[in-house]
């Protein structure tokens, strides 16, 4: 089965779309839509989405010609500045956004053209880089105060803090990006800073998570430093974590990106959710931001803001990876996501 795959190039203020058929990887098309596109929600049709956009300062809402894979421009939501993360609610009707320079985390509902109505609910963290959805529940992490903000989302755009609802990570670990397991018994979360997965056992019923385990993510050989937040990371070879993402069957391997090393580790995952030390490490595309895991589970697709290639790779049944696959890409590519055929 193929599919379409996107990466937004912030460079170039370009979407490209490529064709994804099995380890087959083609360009098919480049769609200007702003200076600084980054960050990337597809909506549950895989023909819309919304991105972040530096100039003009907002989200975007485009819509995707499958047949040319080129993005246009519907509408744009102007803001004061640009969100970090985007994610569309489960029951497609909201879009969720974290706002790093603003430290805001917002909640838009969804109108039926596609364009965002005025926020139903907001909340104020420190350089809040990322909020995911399980069930009824929503995750902000705040990388500024080192905590993640646990909230119920009600169906008309509102979000109840739980009763225990932020949740420390380890001072000056600086949290990122996160994902819970498919059972939703555990939340995973990378930091920038240090370079670990932190894993937060997750009770579905209330939503409340707690921190139970820490494990390295990042090349231990390579005399990379614990980062210092507003500090270049590459001037001074710091730690520079980014992006995870669970693949293989069942959640069994974790990937997670380390952009001043330009690595991409894997770590094996327990039936209960348990991580371990990394089995493998891959030098892949220049600095690796965001990634993605295609739909067969078995590859990421791995843009790079340093690189001028998009790469897939392979996930072997003993968590190897391989280079299967290397295209042309534009420049600053940051962002990856995948639609339906």
């Amino acid at each position: 089965m193929s599919y379409l795959a996107s990466t937004t190039c912030a460079a170039d203020g370009t979407i490209t779309t490529f064709v994804l058929d099995g380890e087959d990887l083609t360009p098919k098309a480049t769609s200007p839509i702003g200076k600084g596109v980054s960050a990337m929600a597809v909506d549950h049709s895989g023909r819309r989405a919304y991105v972040s956009l530096k100039e003009p300062t907002g989200v975007a809402t485009i819509d995707l010609d499958q047949q040319s894979g080129t993005w246009t421009t519907s509408s744009h939501r102007e803001l004061p500045s640009h969100p970090s993360y985007l994610r569309v609610s489960d029951d497609g009707g909201l879009l969720l956004g974290a706002d790093y320079g603003a430290g805001l985390g917002l909640v838009w509902p969804i109108q039926d053209d596609g364009s965002l109505g005025e926020p139903t609910d907001r909340i104020s963290f420190e350089r809040l880089h990322c909020v995911i959805q399980h069930d009824q529940f929503v995750y902000f992490v705040s990388l500024g105060e080192d905590l993640v903000a646990c909230y119920r989302l009600t169906e008309d755009g509102q979000l109840e803090a739980l009763a225990d609802h932020t949740v420390a990570c380890p001072a000056g670990s600086g949290p990122r990006h996160a994902i819970t397991s498919t059972d939703g018994r555990n939340l995973y979360v990378v930091t920038e800073f240090s370079g670990e997965v932190l894993r937060f056992a997750r009770d579905p019923k209330s939503g409340q998570i707690e921190l139970v385990q820490q494990v390295t993510a990042h090349a231990t050989d390579r005399g990379l430093k614990h980062s210092v937040i507003d500090e270049d990371p590459l001037e001074n070879h710091y730690i520079w974590g980014a992006d995870l993402h669970l693949a293989g069957p069942e959640g069994r391997w974790l990937l997670v990106s380390e952009r001043t090393e330009s690595t991409l580790a894997v770590l094996p995952v327990a039936d209960d959710g348990t991580l371990a030390d990394a089995v493998s490490l891959a030098e892949v595309s220049t600095q690796p931001r965001g990634f993605v895991v295609t739909p067969d589970e078995q590859h990421a697709l791995v843009p790079g803001e340093k690189a001028a290639v998009l790469q897939l790779w392979r996930v072997d049944d003993r968590g190897r990876l391989a280079k299967v696959s290397e295209v042309p890409n534009e420049a600053g590519a940051n962002w990856a996501r995948i639609t339906q055929p």
